[in-house]
């Protein structure tokens, strides 16, 4: 389990690499982001920056998952009721959050960034995609499971006591 996870983040890693290192980067990019970018191309400064920007959902999917990891490894251990699960819980929520934030800060800071580079102004495009308002509100929902499994946590050790 640890290595699928560590796996799928490394190849989201490698495909931001190659997004940003591809000669024919529009190919690669967002529809909305492509049509600002148009047949010029990119300086190797901008392609850096646009890979530092996608850094940001990246960092956020790795909190979310290493969150994730922690809870499945507890259950394939038998561990359900733990002080610590409803903790993680939250941690996975509030991964789910950042991502959902940090998606939408993504387009918005490329979308200002490549305006900068081709156009020589700044226009921000600023929007939240379905799929980001579907994190956000997963996020909150995981959020909520971590307040009842500490609950169930309470619970648990309260009838194991009564033994």
């Amino acid at each position: 389990m640890q290595w699928t996870v560590v796996l799928l983040w490394l190849l989201t890693l490698v495909i931001a690499v190659l997004r940003w290192s591809a000669p024919q980067i529009v190919a690669w990019l967002p529809p909305t982001l492509a049509t600002q970018v148009g047949p010029a191309g990119l300086s190797s400064g901008v392609r850096i920056a646009g890979f530092l920007v996608e850094l940001l959902p990246l960092v956020a999917a790795a909190y979310a998952l290493a969150a994730l990891f922690r809870i499945c490894s507890a259950y394939a251990k038998g561990e359900l009721f733990r002080r610590e699960t409803g903790v993680q819980y939250r941690r996975f929520g509030t991964g789910l959050l950042l991502l959902g934030g940090a998606n939408a800060l993504y387009t918005a800071t490329l979308s200002g960034l490549l305006s900068m580079a081709v156009q020589g102004k700044l226009s921000i495009s600023v929007g939240l995609s379905t799929a980001d308002l579907y994190l956000l509100i997963v996020g909150g929902a995981v959020q909520m499971l971590g307040v009842v499994m500490d609950e169930a946590y309470r619970l648990h050790d309260e009838n194991s006591q009564i033994v």
